[in-house]
């Protein structure tokens, strides 16, 4: 089974967009929940900042968003990866910081730079791939 596929590409996009939006969600609308979640141990949370975030990850679902129901996404594969791969170093130097956290948050935090490393160079390699003219 061939994992550099358009159609699979699509479907991480997707699955993206999910994660982002419930994420992007919670920060935006819910930020008490969302650092309830994250933060539990602090008493007075950044709630400016979770918010700000939160609208940082609803602009990340809607490229994906885009690269998912694109009828060229080989570009909008690209733009993902990027973002991804961006969010990489905000990604590790927030688990590092991050304050008020119990052990289960921080593995939830420190999954995030895994995840975008790991989608981020599935995303460009796809993109590549794509562009040169093979899936495989």
């Amino acid at each position: 089974m061939e994992l550099f596929t358009e159609r699979y590409g699509k479907i991480v996009c997707m699955v993206l967009v999910v994660v982002d939006l419930v994420l992007g969600g919670t920060a935006v609308f819910f930020p008490y929940s969302y650092a309830e979640i994250f933060h539990p141990g602090l008493t007075t949370p950044p709630i400016d900042f979770i918010v700000r975030t939160g609208i940082l990850w609803l602009g990340f679902a809607f490229f994906q968003g885009v690269a998912a129901f694109s009828k060229n996404p080989q570009r909008w594969f690209f733009v993902v990866s990027i973002l991804r791969l961006m969010d990489v170093p905000a990604d590790i130097i927030y688990g590092i910081l991050a304050m008020g956290a119990t052990m289960i948050s921080r593995i939830m935090i420190w999954s995030a730079p895994l995840l975008n490393t790991l989608f981020g160079l599935y995303l460009l390699t796809l993109s590549q791939r794509l562009k040169e003219g093979r899936e495989a």
